[in-house]
């Protein structure tokens, strides 16, 4: 189920969006670092689940209007909670808080959805960089593990 309010959280620097089908290419140029090709899926392979699935929310992230990144969140079906599918930030754009900002527009637009009351995503052992993101911004370690990702849970 997509919520009906448009997302348009916007900061000085950084907006969280939804997608729209003019984005999608600038969005499939986005690419993480070439050694954190295997923490999350594809650009492509986002969209196209996205396109599929109309419980998941596709999200271009912009800093002063240039796409930096892109994340998908939805209402899981199975365990009717909302996750944070994908977060990611053009290897060009990180390590300048655009992460950390988006991660922080989305917490707030869940967090007015009446049925949010946590926000749940996994994240790959490896990744520590995330993890330390995801720990910063408030998620906890659930010690739960889904296809050999640790599940964190941020509670409101």
């Amino acid at each position: 189920m997509q919520d009906s309010n448009p997302i348009q959280v916007t900061t000085s620097i950084v907006t969280v969006e939804r997608i729209k089908p003019e984005d999608h290419t600038c969005v499939l140029a986005l690419q993480p670092h070439s050694h954190e090709l295997s923490y999350v899926a594809s650009n492509a392979a986002s969209l196209e689940e996205a396109d599929e699935n109309p419980a998941c929310t596709a999200l271009v992230i912009r800093a002063q209007g240039e796409p930096v990144g892109f994340a998908m969140y939805a209402l899981d079906e199975d365990d009717g909670n909302y996750w944070v599918y994908r977060l990611m930030i053009d290897a060009r754009f990180q390590g300048m808080g655009y992460g950390r900002a988006a991660l922080s527009r989305i917490i707030q637009k869940l967090a007015e959805l009446p049925d949010c009351s946590c926000i749940v995503l996994g994240v790959k052992p490896e990744n520590e960089r995330a993890r330390r993101l995801y720990e910063n911004a408030g998620f906890q370690v659930t010690g739960e593990i889904i296809d050999g990702e640790i599940v964190m849970r941020y509670d409101f």
